[in-house]
């Protein structure tokens, strides 16, 4: 008779199973490559800038915490995710690139995690708001541990939703807890398994630590700023449980039992409650707004009032942006990041010359938006133009394949360097246009030639890879503004470089 599997054999049982899923390597290899980059102290600017560009919910979210009063004292408005990363630092950034990859992920692979998803971000924006309100010094550590504290929950909806609708389940028929209605049905709990994934994942030690359901009374107390932060995790998760997964009746004396189980290790107050209710929601808004997921914003409210009675009413919804107020929120973005580059340089002789090049790839890349921006430069001869820096998908391979004749031997786009030109193609109107796109497998292409004191130096080349409505003409006088300022800065540091 053959023995029964041990917990530990079940959970790696289950890990197999959710590893063989075909999308789950790619995600898998995503989480690890943001984790050693961020580890890797060598790591430029630019590298980490292009991680985070490329992933839409992380620019928007290290964009927000930029601009946070906790991060910008001057209350001047930062729009570069570059600025952004030195403002805040390599540890911030993993924090917000961990949770931003695992709502992304989760939100993709089934529409029914939506409610799940949710609350998980809504345990997020708590975390962080008890952080701040208790001075925990990390409060972007904190968001992380609470996007993650329901990891386990989440593994099993996900992969394994017959035994989930089971649990469920169990627990209205039975009136049991969570944690016993799992052992008996997985023969192991949800922290258990989000523990393991989360080893797995070689995430941060304290976000495993924080998946615990020890409660407030056995969090310990041999590292101060651990049990603070756990207390934070617990107390955000119990909260998000007591108020948006009850029944609404008894919901304010479930908050206000939290409260004095929470008091000693976090001295939070009621009305302080109530504002971590109402970050929450409008952190989570904005979230789900700016994705375009559709968020019964309504409905949470109504759950967090009869809580907590004192949570003030927000704003309506937000519609997803129509197609003409985009182009007008990336030209006023290119306005942007004009103004501060025009600062940049009118600031100091000395300013940083790489950096101020990433700002003007990366207003390219968002204010177009295109997949792909590059910055290039002619090769000592001023026979070739080579690729140098850039930003987007696969741009690396760019990079390096970019050397265009500057004759009438580089086709469409080395005629243009050689005439000093502005090029943009968005059809294949002939032969050349077609032969230009194919030769770097783009949609629509643009090339502006940087031209120093009328020698031609280099070009901000950018592309789509997909069709989408052409950049407007203001666009593109805003694009060739940044060209000027590239030669400018260029110009203004020659001496230097010699």
């Amino acid at each position: 008779m053959s023995e029964e599997p041990t917990r530990e054999q079940r959970i790696e049982a289950c890990l197999k199973v959710i590893a063989s899923q075909p999308e789950f390597p790619a995600f898998l290899h995503h989480i690890q490559a943001v984790t050693l980059l961020i580890e890797d102290e060598s790591a430029s600017l630019h590298r980490l800038t292009n991680m985070v560009l490329r992933d839409y919910s992380l620019t928007l979210r290290v964009l927000r915490v930029a601009n946070s009063m906790c991060y910008n004292r001057s209350g001047r408005p930062v729009v570069s995710v570059a600025h952004s990363i030195t403002l805040l630092g390599t540890e911030t950034i993993r924090s917000l690139a961990g949770g931003a990859a695992l709502f992304e992920y989760y939100r993709k692979i089934s529409p029914g995690l939506k409610e799940l998803m949710l609350l998980s971000l809504l345990t997020a924006n708590q975390t962080r708001a008890v952080a701040a309100a208790v001075d925990y010094p990390r409060p972007e550590e904190a968001y992380l541990c609470g996007m993650f504290r329901n990891l386990g929950e989440l593994l099993i909806a996900g992969y394994f939703p017959r035994q989930y609708a089971g649990i469920l389940s169990q627990m209205k028929e039975s009136n049991l807890g969570q944690r016993e209605v799992c052992t008996r049905v997985l023969h192991f709990t949800f922290e258990e398994l989000g523990q393991a994934m989360a080893k797995q994942w070689k995430l941060p030690d304290r976000v495993s630590q924080c998946m615990s359901a020890a409660g407030p009374l056995c969090l310990g107390a041999d590292d101060a700023e651990l049990a603070t932060l756990k207390a934070a995790t617990a107390f955000s998760h119990a909260l998000t449980t007591a108020v948006y997964r009850r029944d609404p009746e008894g919901a304010a004396a479930r908050v206000n039992l939290l409260v004095l189980d929470y008091s000693p290790a976090l001295g939070l107050r009621h009305d302080q409650v109530s504002g971590v209710l109402e970050t929450g929601i409008v952190e989570t808004k904005s979230t789900f707004s700016e994705l375009s997921v559709p968020l019964d914003e309504l409905r949470l409210r109504r759950q967090a009032e009869a809580a907590v009675a004192s949570v003030a009413a927000g704003e309506p919804f937000e519609e997803p942006a129509r197609p003409a107020e985009e182009v007008a929120r990336g030209e006023e973005l290119l306005r942007q990041f004009t103004r501060d580059i025009e600062s940049m340089i009118e600031a100091s002789a000395d300013f940083d010359l790489h950096r101020l090049m990433l700002m003007i790839l990366e207003a390219a890349y968002r204010g177009g938006p295109f997949d792909r921006v590059l910055f290039c430069l002619t090769d000592p001869a001023h026979q070739v133009m080579q690729g140098r820096l850039g930003l987007g998908e696969r741009i690396e391979e760019l990079r390096d394949t970019f050397r265009v004749p500057i004759s009438v031997r580089g086709g469409l786009i080395g005629a243009t360097l050689v005439r000093r030109q502005d090029l943009f193609v968005a059809a294949r109107n002939s032969y050349a246009e077609a032969e230009a796109l194919e030769s770097v497998g783009a949609v629509s292409l643009g090339v502006y030639p940087i031209l120093a004191e009328g020698v031609l130096g280099g070009c901000l080349y950018f592309d789509r890879l997909s069709a989408k409505p052409a950049p407007s003409p203001r666009t593109l006088e805003l694009l060739a503004r940044l060209r000027d300022l590239a030669a400018k800065a260029l110009l203004l540091r020659r001496p230097a470089a010699a």
